[in-house]
């Protein structure tokens, strides 16, 4: 049986062998013709984002870089960033200019640090909702520090959904212990849990940063339609910008309109959206946002 498995794997490798090289000029006109119908393709995505005005349909504003935890597939357990908090003033005049144009996508107080551990989230979003009526206030946290007060105070203060992360078993009965208690305070029928990664081999490299056993070939990327703000106030790349490497601006000395509009970082968002990776970052990342 042996003898007879190496006989085919020889034939089979013959053959291919044989076909490869009977069509290997087909193969090279088919891979230019791959290659040409690809660059036009770019060339003629570019062009439609050069003629279209986009504003950004998220902004995620990291009032804190502290957190509270390691996460295997978080850069804070593999690099070590500064930790601080955002001035209350920058926040504001962040708010301010988001409402001057009347801003209605998402907010999240949220970059790598735990909102959670800011004690300001409470009255920080409640300024952002007064002032962003129509904005859709999400709030990303890991739940170690949900009870039933500090949700009942962020749900006052105008959040709308709550994403808490799922780590482990252990950690998930505790959230959904919280979250049971909360709904039967507020006598709430039944909680529903979505699951947000379909995927259980999806995995997110931040970067390139984390290695994964699963990983998935970045074909079209839409997190720089988003605005990114670190606690400084530099204006990043994208969420998967751990270390701050490609800035933009900081809304200290800028309006985030001003900063948006610059010619290198709308022409860097048109090529990304087209699949155009000019970044070392984003040739390694596969950071879909699904």
């Amino acid at each position: 049986m042996k003898i007879i498995r190496e006989q085919m794997k020889r034939h089979m490798a013959n053959s291919l062998l044989y076909n490869l090289s009977s069509r290997t000029k087909a193969l090279k006109n088919i891979s230019k013709k791959f290659i040409v119908t690809t660059t036009i393709g770019r060339s003629i995505c570019q062009y439609y984002e050069k003629s279209r005005t986009h504003l950004f349909k998220s902004v995620e504003i990291e009032t804190t870089s502290i957190c509270n935890r390691k996460c295997s597939y978080c850069p804070n357990y593999y690099i070590k960033r500064p930790v601080g908090y955002m001035e209350e003033g920058l926040f504001y005049k962040v708010i301010d200019e988001l409402s001057e144009i009347n801003y209605s996508g998402r907010l999240s107080p949220h970059f790598y640090g735990e909102p959670l551990l800011d004690k300001r989230i409470p009255n920080l979003i409640s300024y952002a909702r007064k002032k962003l009526p129509n904005a859709f206030i999400k709030l990303f946290t890991n739940g170690d520090l949900l009870t039933y007060d500090i949700f009942m105070e962020l749900l006052d203060a105008g959040v709308d959904i709550f994403r808490i992360a799922q780590h482990d078993e252990e950690t998930s009965a505790a959230i959904r212990e919280t979250l049971g208690k909360i709904g039967n305070k507020l006598n709430v029928e039944r909680i529903e849990y979505e699951k947000f990664y379909n995927n259980d081999n999806y995995l997110m490299n931040r970067g390139g940063l984390i290695e994964v056993k699963h990983d998935v070939e970045m074909k079209f990327c839409d997190y720089v339609a988003g605005v990114t703000i670190d606690y400084k106030g530099n204006v990043l790349l994208c969420c998967q910008d751990y270390k701050a490497e490609y800035s933009f601006g900081n809304i200290k000395d800028e309006n985030i309109l001003e900063i948006w509009n610059k010619k290198n970082y709308k022409s860097l968002r048109d090529k990304i959206k087209c699949g155009i990776w000019t970044l070392p970052i984003c040739r390694v990342c596969n950071g879909i946002d699904k």
